[in-house]
């Protein structure tokens, strides 16, 4: 772990800019899966008023499905890795800056998001004392009480209405038998994927403020580093 603050802030940047990328990968996947989605209403349509359909096209619809859905998984589990470890050296270069103090240690600011029910209020507070500490180049001890910003409280909410959604799709997606409960489980789907697309840009966006804030850690006038 470098200990030298020009190496620590070059490390996080190299690591949000992944961050980023796997972001936007992210986004466009699932606005392939909006695409894919919308293209399987018609067929869904047909097959509620009788028509039959197909097997070329029920085949086609069924594998373009089956390959976005493995590349959307890949996708979030790589990011959901990386992004950890984005967070793991932004949250330990606040231990170089400053005060040189953190609410959390380096490791439970990483793990707190892996233990269920906890991530939904310690992995909030991770990211505002890492937001908060970054803003202000960590220049006093405690940080609790201040509010936090905004903008990361519209991400919070926007990430778990996400997950909430996608865990109802989950659960739909086994009683989904008629045409009507799969047209849907399509409108869901295609709700699922507006909102990651949502909370992914939002993320990113997070992500390249606290680099941002970072970025100044080695210039005592505050002067701001290159953005992307």
């Amino acid at each position: 772990m470098p200990n030298d603050l020009s190496a620590a802030r070059r490390a996080e940047r190299s690591r949000a800019r992944w961050t980023t990328y796997l972001l936007f990968l992210c986004v466009a996947l699932d606005a392939v899966a909006v695409a894919a989605g919308l293209s399987q209403r018609p067929l869904l349509a047909r097959l509620a008023v009788g028509v039959p359909l197909h097997p070329g096209d029920v085949a086609a619809n069924e594998a373009r499905h089956r390959v976005v859905g493995l590349l959307k998984l890949a996708a979030l589990l790589g990011t959901g890795i990386v992004w950890l470890t984005w967070l793991y050296r932004a949250y330990g270069n606040l231990g170089l800056v400053g005060s040189k103090r953190s609410r959390f240690s380096q490791g439970w600011a990483v793990g707190c998001w892996l233990i269920p029910f906890v991530n939904l209020v310690r992995a909030y507070q991770t990211m505002k004392d890492l937001w908060l500490r970054s803003e202000s180049l960590n220049d006093r001890d405690g940080y609790d009480n201040l509010p936090a910003p905004a903008f990361l409280a519209v991400w919070w909410g926007m990430f778990w209405t996400w997950a909430a959604v996608e865990r109802a799709f989950g659960s739909m997606a086994l009683d989904a038998q008629s045409p009507g409960d799969l047209a849907n489980f399509t409108d869901l789907e295609l709700l699922v994927n507006v909102l990651g697309i949502v909370a992914a840009l939002l993320a990113i966006k997070v992500v390249r403020e606290i680099d941002r804030y970072q970025q100044r850690f080695h210039d005592p006038a505050g002067v701001t580093a290159p953005r992307y």
